[in-house]
C-alpha cells in the first residue's frame, strides 16, 4: 500500500510492506548530514557505466536514407542508377549524350550544362561523359563512359 503526503519542500512517499513494515522515501530536496566514510563507501559501491549503441548503415547499392522517398521524378535520377548508352561528339555543333536509368528504364538526351535534378553535365567527349553532382551544398565529380560490346572489340 502507498500513500503520498506533502511535507515541507517536497512530497514524501511511504509504503507499506507485508509484515506491516513502513518505509519511507522522501522526495524533497532536504539535505541530509551523512559521514564522510559512508558517503565514500556509498560512492565506491556505485560505478555508472555508459553503453552507446553503434548503428552502422552500409550504404553500398542502397539509397540515401536523407532523401525524401515521395519526391519522385522532382530530384531526377540517382546517379548511380545511369548508364551512359551513347555519345554523339561534335565539337563545332555541340555534343550529345544519351543516359538511360537502369531502374525506371527511362532515357535522358543530353548537352553540356544541362541538369538533371542533382547532377549536371560538366563535358561530353567522344568515349565518356563528366558530371558533377552536388548533394547537400557538397559537389563531387563523376566520369561516366560508354562500355564496348565484347563482339566489336574482338
Amino acid at each position: 500500500m502507498m500513500n503520498a503526503s506533502r511535507v515541507r519542500g517536497g512530497w514524501v512517499r511511504r509504503a507499506t510492506g507485508a509484515l506491516g513494515a513502513t518505509i519511507a522515501l522522501s522526495l524533497a530536496a532536504v539535505p541530509v548530514a551523512v559521514p564522510v566514510a559512508a558517503q565514500q563507501s556509498a560512492t565506491a559501491q556505485v560505478s555508472t557505466v555508459y553503453e552507446r549503441e553503434v548503428f552502422e548503415y552500409p550504404s553500398v547499392g542502397r539509397r540515401d536514407p536523407f532523401l525524401p522517398l515521395n519526391a519522385g521524378e522532382q530530384i531526377g535520377p540517382r546517379f548511380d542508377d545511369l548508364l551512359l548508352s551513347g555519345v554523339l561528339h561534335n565539337p563545332s555543333v555541340g555534343s550529345v549524350a544519351t543516359l538511360s536509368d537502369q531502374n525506371t528504364g527511362r532515357r535522358y538526351r543530353v548537352r553540356e550544362g544541362d541538369v538533371l535534378g542533382e547532377i549536371r553535365v560538366a563535358a561530353i567527349r567522344a568515349n565518356e561523359v563528366d558530371f558533377v553532382i552536388t548533394s547537400f551544398g557538397i559537389s563531387r565529380r563523376e566520369t561516366l563512359r560508354v562500355k564496348k560490346d565484347k563482339e566489336s572489340e574482338g
